[in-house]
């Protein structure tokens, strides 16, 4: 522990080395396996360090398994869906970083997740009437609603850009739209690649990357880049279904977590 605490700069216990040492495994898996995991990872690193410093931590990382993300899955990127999203939320990520002089992250959080909650008890209703439909002899209706589109748009940009909480947002957006699992990972890890990387100025403006941030990032590569290829392998082995039970059930931990 000697030597990270003299690369670094900073005083951990070893239980907090080990969380920065191993995190970037999970970070790694959540962009090429199973989006919405990387909450867990969020509130481990916020555990293990100075919470300012884990905000600015994380933000290379997640960027760094965005790029795995990327380019394995890039050929499946659905990218009528990704256009169409990208300008409300670019509003989002506007609107947040002007409503950060007025509203903390802690303030915004449990209305993040109450807006997760209230979408996934819709999302329960549409999947049961479409069944009742279907039953009936009825053709389910396909598309996607342009409202669902600017709600949901909006409030990814608005939750990555003021509580880094919009993982379970999109996840049970695209979800709802019926990509299935790989353009699911694929254009997921596209949104949050473009988000991440606009963020990175004002992270740097604000102090939270910096020299001693990037000296912990280098120690968390290797893991991230063992957390990608265990996700690469492990996408091939869970079903279509399997994995929407995965998404919903991390979005609705990710929504309590936030609520309370």
């Amino acid at each position: 522990m000697d030597f990270l605490s003299s690369f670094t700069g900073l005083e951990l216990p070893a239980w907090a080395w080990c969380i920065v040492l191993t995190s970037g495994a999970g970070i790694g898996i959540a962009k090429t396996a199973v989006p919405g995991s990387g909450i867990l990872v969020v509130v481990l690193m916020a555990m293990a360090l100075p919470s300012r410093m884990s905000v600015g931590v994380l933000l290379p990382m997640l960027l760094l398994g965005d790029v795995f993300a990327v380019g394995k899955f890039w050929k499946h990127t659905d990218k009528r869906q990704l256009f169409t999203l990208l300008p409300f939320a670019f509003l989002g990520l506007g609107a947040g970083y002007l409503v950060l002089r007025y509203v903390s992250n802690e303030q915004l959080k449990p209305v993040i997740g109450a807006v997760v909650l209230f979408m996934l008890g819709v999302h329960q209703v549409s999947r049961m009437l479409k069944k009742r439909s279907t039953g009936r002899g009825k053709p389910a209706s396909t598309g996607t609603n342009p409202l669902l589109t600017v709600i949901f748009g909006f409030a990814g940009g608005l939750g990555t850009g003021m509580a880094n909480s919009a993982g379970p947002i999109m996840s049970l957006y695209f979800l709802i739209v019926g990509l299935p699992k790989l353009p699911f990972i694929a254009t997921t890890a596209w949104f949050f690649f473009i988000m991440n990387l606009l963020k990175v100025p004002l992270f740097l403006n604000l102090g939270l990357i910096s020299s001693q941030s990037l000296r912990v990032n280098l120690l968390t590569v290797p893991s991230i880049a063992l957390g990608a290829l265990l996700g690469y392998w492990l996408v091939g082995k869970i079903s279509q279904e399997r994995f929407n039970q995965v998404v919903l059930a991390l979005a609705l931990a990710a929504a309590l977590r936030l609520l309370f």
